[in-house]
């Protein structure tokens, strides 16, 4: 019988590890990067970008934030607008369609607890807009907590456990890859949503969390982002 080398060996040893690691790295990335304290008292660079599905003219934007106007967590002061977008004026003698009506506005997030997801949907529909996409970025490790008026019983429980699940194998075009698992604390009335690792300059779109819960059944009151690390596994209780 023939041995490996002693140099054979090491370099097996060492494509191992290395293989090992990279798997660990691509399974876990949570594990391997940090957030600063200061990012994370302050929640610098977070920020919530809204895809609004018509957004043509400086007259949508004027009315885009005064329907923002005042919601809380959010500078709509340095709010980053759409490039290149039609006057009203414009906009009132353009006579070709335009390749795209919606557009994008980017909200820097000043205070991450006082920001309630539903409050700005409810805020854009009030004024006659629909946000397509609200997409959560500069936040790492977080979870979203949605506050519902109606968790009477187990299957109730039992009922956003299964049908989340449903939802996420089924998902067409990528939609909750973010989302790594949910629990239910039925005392409080919150579904909580866990997110994987949020890797840095990249958004994911929590208002698919949102929409989900609608086509469940339930309105949520709230929706919050808490910041927080090494969420992707929780200890849930097993509905009865």
């Amino acid at each position: 019988m023939k041995f490996a080398s002693a140099k054979q060996a090491i370099l097996l040893i060492i494509v191992t590890c290395a293989g090992l690691y990279a798997l660990d790295y691509y399974k876990n990335p949570q594990l391997w990067h940090h957030e600063s304290q200061e990012m994370k008292a302050s929640g610098k660079g977070a920020r919530l970008a809204l895809w609004m599905n018509h957004l043509c003219c400086t007259g949508c934007l004027a009315d885009v934030r005064q329907a923002l106007a005042g919601v809380p967590g959010v500078d709509l002061a340095n709010a980053t607008a759409p490039r290149q977008l039609l006057t009203q004026e414009q906009a009132n003698m353009q006579s070709t369609a335009l390749p795209d009506y919606g557009n994008t506005v980017e909200l820097p997030i000043t205070d991450l607890d006082k920001l309630d997801l539903v409050a700005i949907d409810r805020a854009l529909r009030d004024k006659g807009f629909v946000a397509g996409r609200m997409e959560l970025g500069g936040v790492e490790h977080f979870r979203l907590e949605a506050g519902l008026d109606h968790l009477c019983c187990g299957m109730c429980d039992r009922a956003v456990h299964e049908r989340v699940a449903f939802l996420k194998s089924k998902g067409l075009g990528g939609q909750f890859k973010w989302l790594d698992s949910v629990s239910v604390n039925h005392e409080k009335k919150t579904v909580i949503a866990y997110a994987r690792f949020l890797e840095p300059g990249k958004n994911v779109d929590v208002a698919e969390f949102l929409s989900g819960l609608n086509y469940l059944g339930y309105e949520p009151r709230s929706m919050r982002v808490v910041r927080g690390e090494h969420l992707q596994f929780p200890i849930e209780k097993t509905p009865q």
